[in-house]
């Protein structure tokens, strides 16, 4: 698959949670109409009430959870994009826009135009695009007016989880231990495993095994890097081990991954 583009309104009446942290190689355009959500991205802690929209880049791990909730996803591998599209999403990663009832109403309805044809009917694909060309337009214009808001960690975050996620994403490519990140702050073992099963449903060292897998197959996409030099670049030992890991967790090599997914970013 050369490109990849995907429109996806999804509704839940429960409380429900991702049970756990994802990337990508392509852009998610989240569109919350209703409900609210907190929304992990990167080493934030976000809350959102609907209607809100973020952007979630290539690459970065995330997770959402809370309550009942409707939203409309659009996914998008950077290869789809013109210039003046990448600029857009690039200039609204890592950020909100708060929209009012009126322009939420005004993107779900672009959004659905003609939302029973299926990819086996005629003009599925031309109609894809231009609905996707149309709701980037208004993208644009909605990011004029509203001045979207960067991130930030909401006050309700676990500030420990917080520190230790920033100490693992800034030194990832280091030689870590548990205990190394334990004094990195200030904590005990127990302490630290039960917050990140807690709240990321996963282990501080897995957290650390899933970051460096995402930043190697970034570079494996984005870059021309030996299998080797990625590995030392991502915190593994040799190219052999991070062939090794890579090969159980993603059932490829790293080389049949970067031929099936470079395209995606190429334009």
């Amino acid at each position: 698959m050369d490109t990849f583009l995907k429109i996806e309104e999804l509704s839940n009446p429960n409380t429900m949670a991702m049970p756990k942290l994802h990337s990508h190689p392509y852009y998610e355009i989240y569109f919350l109409c209703e409900g609210k959500r907190s929304f992990f991205f990167n080493d934030t802690l976000q809350n959102l009430e609907a209607p809100a929209l973020l952007v979630v880049p290539p690459y970065i791990m995330h997770k959402t959870e809370g309550g009942a909730f409707r939203r409309v996803n659009v996914y998008v591998t950077p290869n789809c994009l013109n210039e003046y599209q990448q600029d857009l999403l690039s200039s609204l990663s890592l950020s909100v826009l708060k929209l009012t009832d009126d322009k939420a109403s005004e993107l779900i309805r672009v959004l659905r135009k003609d939302s029973a044809l299926t990819p086996s009917d005629e003009h599925y694909f031309s109609v894809l695009d231009a609905k996707f060309s149309y709701f980037m337009l208004l993208l644009s214009d909605l990011e004029r007016e509203l001045a979207p808001k960067e991130l930030k960690t909401e006050p309700g975050a676990v500030p420990l989880v917080m520190s230790a996620v920033n100490y693992l994403n800034r030194n990832y490519a280091e030689e870590i231990s548990l205990d190394d990140l334990c004094r990195a702050v200030f904590t005990a073992k127990q302490t630290l495993i039960y917050q990140f099963k807690k709240y990321l449903d996963c282990s501080p060292m897995k957290y650390l095994l899933k970051l460096r897998l995402t930043k190697a197959k970034e570079l494996l996409v984005t870059s021309d890097e030996s299998i080797e030099k990625i590995a030392e670049l991502t915190g593994f030992s040799s190219g052999n081990y991070l062939t090794l890991i890579f090969k159980q967790k993603e059932g490829k090599s790293p080389s049949q991954y970067r031929k099936e997914t470079k395209d995606f970013f190429l334009r």
